[in-house]
């Protein structure tokens, strides 16, 4: 199985605890059934029954009045394991919502609706959407805020499917969220470093037949070695093809990308 993104390794892993937490509950509910032969019936075993309240939590069904017969019955003797189960239920109920709530897409701890109500909040917000690939230093620093702020609205408005991230090198990149549309994210954090957009536009403009390496070095006065770097950084993502004509290497825009570089270019 190939996953896409952490979100589906996420949506997966919460499947897999759910079915088990079913399972174990399964179990439990057995278990119970197994000892309903703890009912005891009786004014003997009733007495025996209050001797060991020391080691057992013991729920009477019927009034206190009636405890004082002779015929008293109905006792139902639950163990601190029973308990312990029953705290372990709870509990478990309160992690499965935090895995879902947390991993899902469809539900999530902060809802789109209320996640911009708060200004710092939407100032990120709005900061992202006209800067797009913006990394999370140059947040902090055009907002003049500290990281511990910004990293908190940031994980509010990453819960809320507002915004994402892609990762590029040592940098978070942040997006809007353009759930049609992923490539375009990936243009955008080439293009935010100087040389990688100025060999991207080289290729561009000479994409009918290919923009050799040689011809890149030699128009930005830069060497081989630096190209290539960002030449392989492109073909990583796919962004760039590359065919060979005798020693010389050629490099052409991938169809599926073209049109995206020309409307950012």
């Amino acid at each position: 199985m190939v996953f896409k993104s952490k979100r589906d390794v996420g949506i997966v892993l919460t499947l897999l605890v759910v079915c088990a937490f079913l399972m174990w509950s399964v179990f439990c509910i057995g278990f119970a059934l197994a000892t309903k032969s703890n009912t005891l019936f009786g004014s003997d075993n009733l007495n025996i029954a209050m001797l060991s309240q020391n080691e057992d939590l013991i729920i009477n069904d019927m009034s206190s009045a009636s405890t004082q017969s002779t015929d008293a019955v109905g006792v139902i003797i639950i163990t601190q394991n029973q308990v312990k189960v029953a705290e372990g239920f709870v509990l478990s109920s309160f992690f499965i919502y935090f895995i879902i709530a947390t991993n899902v897409s469809n539900y999530n701890l902060f809802p789109s609706q209320v996640k911009l109500n708060q200004s710092t909040r939407q100032q990120i917000y709005n900061l992202i959407e006209q800067n797009e690939g913006v990394h999370l230093r140059e947040i902090c620093r055009l907002m003049d805020k500290k990281m511990g702020v910004i990293q908190y609205h940031i994980y509010v408005l990453e819960s809320a499917n507002l915004i994402n991230s892609l990762k590029d090198g040592r940098y978070k990149r942040f997006f809007i969220n353009h759930l049609d549309s992923p490539e375009k994210q990936i243009i955008i954090s080439l293009l935010q470093r100087e040389t990688t957009a100025k060999v991207l536009n080289l290729i561009l403009q000479n994409n009918d037949g290919g923009m050799a390496h040689s011809a890149i070095a030699k128009e930005l006065d830069a060497s081989s070695q630096a190209i290539t770097w960002h030449i392989q950084k492109m073909m990583d993502a796919d962004v760039i093809t590359m065919m060979k004509h005798g020693c010389q290497k050629y490099y052409q825009i991938t169809p599926k990308f073209l049109p995206i570089i020309e409307s950012l270019v």
